[in-house]
Order: C-alpha cells, then structure tokens, then sequence
C-alpha cells in the first residue's frame, strides 16, 4: 500500500505537468521548441564534462589491472564496407563476418595475399590483405551487403487498430475517477470508481491520442478507466522469481549489444562461440522500432537456437517511440509472443525508452506489458541517465520492469581525453541518482544494469576513429558496476568495440 501511495504521488505531479502543457498556446508551444534546442545544445556540454557531475560519494575503489590484447599482434582497421572475414585463406571458406569499414582487428601475420587476423575477443581468421591498412577510413562506412542467402529486413507495421482487445488482469484503483461508456474522455460518465478499489479487467483499447484504457465490470455497470489511473496487480518486478531465482537473473553477468546489422551479417555459431570465449552472460539483440515495426524475425531464427544450445539467454530489443502508446503496445506484445521455427523464443524484451519519456506514456506501456504478458516475462528498460535526460521517469518504469539499464555513454565530446577516475565519477553519480529515484521506504525497487560505451558518438558508422573509450576507461566503468551492487554490465555495442575494449571485457570476471 505504501508503494501504491508513492506512485499516486509520482503520477500526481507528472500528471498536473501534462494539462499544463496540453494547455499551453501555439506561440508558446514554439516559444518552448526554440528552447529544446538550447537545452540540447546544454546537454552536449554536460555530457562532455565529467567535472560538472554531482559530487556523489564515491565507494572504495577496488584495484585496477588494465589488460594487454593479443601480444605479439598489431592493429590494422578493415577499409571497406562490408569486409569479409573468412575462416581459411579461401573464398569458398565460412564466410566468418562481415566487417564494418573502419573496424580494427589484431593482424596476426600475413602470406599470399591474406592477413591472418583476430577479431572480437579472440575469434581467428582471415581477410584479404588490401583491404587492410594501419590507418583507419577518412569516411568509414557501415554498408549493407548481402551475407549468403540472409534475407534482408522488411518493414512490417501492424495495421492502425485501437482496439478493443482482450485482457485477463486485474488492477487497484489508485485514486477516486470515472467510469466511461467508450474509451475516450469525451464519451459519458456512468459512475465512479474509489481509490484503492479492486477491478478485474477483461479488454484494453486506446482513443485517438493513443493513450490507453482497461475496460472493467463493476457495480457501476460496464465501461472504461484510463489506464494511469490503475495499478495491475503483480507482484514487485524487483523480487518476482521463476523457478525458484530471481527473474533479473537471465541479465546477470557481462552483456553485450547489437543492432540489426551484426545477426545479418555473421555466421551464428561463431558468433556465440566468441561470446563464450568473452564471458557473455546474456545478449541484447534489436528486432523491432516503432517505424518499421517487429522488422526482424529473421534474425531470432537465426540466433535463438545458436545462443539457447550454449545457454546464454536472448533479450529481444524493441525501440518504441511511445508516440501512440497503444501501436507500441500491441508491438511488443507480437515480439514477446513469437516462437521460432525451432520453437525458441526470446528469453525477455528490452524497450529502449528514449524518444518519448513522460511519466504518463512509460507508466502506462510498461503496465500494459504488465497485464498482457503477466508477471514472468522480463522487463528491462534501457533508460536514458540522469545527466542526458535529468526528468527521466525511473519511478514510473520500476512499477512494472524488472530491471533499468542506464546507458552511461561518458564519450560526449570529440578529442576530449577521459580517466579511469572521470569514469568511475560519472557512473556512481548516475546510478546514485537513479537509485534515489527508485528507493521507497529504503527499499531498492528495481535493480541496475550498468550500460557502458564501445563506439565513437562521431566517427560515421560508430567504430574507432578516436574517440571511443579506451582499455583503462571500459575497466574502470566494469569495476565501477561492480562496487556499486550492480547486477550487471553490459555495452553498446559489439559490431563497433575496438580490439582494446574487447581485451578489458574479456579479462574481466564479474563474480
């Protein structure tokens, strides 16, 4: 009951914000546009400097030892999109992957014409050695080429539909409203429904806004109530467990991301056969965004079955804009449900909540996940942090996920150098904030995974022209997670971190 109080707060104040800005005029509405782009413009300062960080309490830093990469090697950097790595000098070999242009790998040796090489955290192979130089691109381009007989990804949009759809939960009333005949506020009032009152809900909807709607049968007779007016009844994310452990369990460990292009381009064994090699507890892999809807089945057909034989779990990545809620909803929802040909699915989804992140919007996706996919699906959210987004509503995310995974991307200025200490700085004051916002009567209600840096915010497709994190920096934010009671760390991501991230990453054991 003491939580349910504190979300009514949290939803009382972000509530009364959004009727002001619904309020507001057009001039003004252009007047705050303007202003949007200075804060922008103030959030890239902030980003690059560490100095300008909260002065957090710092924990006892534990002792550092920074790894060297494959000695004997050197570093040379792929030059063209799309450059082949294959497992023997032959083309006809097992196309191992296809580099991004400005890649590094470790050159091993060379003879007729090929460079032995390593790639990732140790992977073996070879590649044509004029397409190799010690010099990265000027202009490093990702490409798309085809990879054997991979399919490239379609756009596939659900058809506009709000609804009404079925639902089988209930919820508690968190403060006195109404009742509704259809789901919209402009319909009539039948009745009222009291705080802290039970109802059991059997459909969900959204009106024109997107903004969702359970409907419910009560005394008061049929009708509908704005979802942010309900709390679902589950248990907390934070404890829920499956077979006997913690739910954030499958995300405990060392992770790794990746969008869409690594899974089409890359031969699956051999993939999950370097993240064994490199300590992967668990991956996160991009399958839906909201304007090209659940685009990639094709790639957990390909990895489910590779990943699950070696035991390390899948979590599948959606983008929601939040937009329109309910169009979101219904996306995810198509990801969570879906099996494989092998009859694999996902292990849990990860929403990438960073375009839209009003309390109301987060509150109300992540509950209807809730009600849909019930309490043993696991939620992450991969939040913004603090200091690029410092309003993000991490009280209304730990209502319904199991786990928040801040990305703490330090990198935020070109040609700025960073410690091992700006590091250890900038992710204790981050996760120190957000766990202010997330602790209610000295509670931690949702654990943390630390989300680091392996890419370069201004090279053209993310890989190292200078300004990614280095060796010392990504063991300084591993061992910086790992003082602070971190369940986990994980980085974005793995087709653009250098030979030296991959070195640090590897030689680190998280216990």
């Amino acid at each position: 009951m003491k939580l349910i109080r504190w979300l009514r707060g949290v939803r009382a104040a972000w509530r009364e914000r959004r009727l002001h800005i619904l309020g507001i005029g057009v001039s003004l509405l252009a007047g705050l546009l303007l202003l949007g782009l200075g804060a922008l413009n103030v959030y890239t300062i902030v980003t690059a400097s560490p100095t300008l960080l909260a002065p957090h309490a710092q924990p006892t830093p534990t002792p550092i030892a920074i790894p060297n990469y494959h000695a004997g090697g050197k570093r040379e950097y792929a030059q063209d999109a799309c450059t082949p790595v294959y497992a023997s000098t032959s083309t006809s070999s097992l196309e191992i992957t296809q580099l991004m242009g400005g890649s590094d790998v470790t050159a091993l040796g060379a003879q007729s014409g090929w460079t032995h090489v390593a790639i990732w955290s140790g992977v073996k192979g070879y590649i044509p050695s004029n397409t190799l130089d010690v010099q990265p691109p000027t202009t490093p381009v990702q490409g798309d080429c085809q990879y054997g007989t991979v399919a490239s990804p379609q756009p596939n949009i659900l058809p506009e539909n709000p609804g009404p759809f079925p639902a089988h939960a209930s919820g508690v009333v968190l403060q006195p409203t109404s009742l509704y005949t259809q789901p919209n506020a402009t319909s009539i009032p039948e009745g009222g429904l009291g705080a802290h009152q039970t109802i059991n809900i059997t459909g969900w909807a959204s009106d024109h806004n997107g903004y969702l709607w359970y409907e419910t049968q009560t005394a008061a007779g049929q009708g509908w109530v704005w979802a942010d007016d309900v709390r679902i009844a589950a248990p907390p994310p934070a404890t829920t467990t499956v077979h006997g452990q913690p739910l954030w369990k499958l995300v405990a460990g060392k992770g790794m991301w990746f969008t869409n292009y690594l899974t089409r381009h890359t031969d699956m064994p051999t993939l999950i056969r370097a993240a064994k090699l490199a300590g992967v507890t668990h991956l996160y892999v991009e399958v839906a965004i909201t304007q090209y809807g659940f685009f990639a089945p094709d790639s957990l057909d390909r990895i489910l079955p590779a990943a699950h034989a070696a035991g390390i779990p899948v979590i599948a990545w959606v983008y929601p804009t939040l937009d329109n809620v309910g169009d979101d909803v219904r996306m995810t929802q198509e990801v969570a449900n879906y099996r494989t040909p092998s009859g694999d699915r996902a292990d849990g989804l990860v929403t990438d909540v960073e375009t839209t992140v009003d309390a109301l919007s987060v509150y109300t996706y992540g509950q209807m996940l809730r009600a849909l996919l019930g309490p043993d699906e696991l939620l992450v959210d991969s939040a913004l942090n603090p200091i690029a987004s410092p309003n993000y509503p991490y009280a209304a995310v730990a209502a319904s996920w199991n786990v928040i995974a801040p990305m703490d991307y330090w990198h935020g200025r070109p040609n700025l150098p960073y410690s091992a200490a700006d590091v250890r700085s900038f992710v204790t004051n981050n996760i120190a904030t957000i766990r202010n916002a997330i602790t209610q009567g000295g509670e931690r209600l949702v654990p943390i995974e630390e989300t680091g840096q392996m890419y370069d915010m201004y090279s053209n497709d993310g890989t190292d022209g200078g300004d990614s994190p280095n060796a010392a920096e990504i063991t300084a934010d591993m061992q910086t997670a790992h003082d602070l009671g971190c369940i986990a760390v994980s980085f974005f991501e793995w087709q653009t971190a250098s030979q030296p991230e991959w070195a640090a990453f590897d030689a680190y054991h998280w216990q």
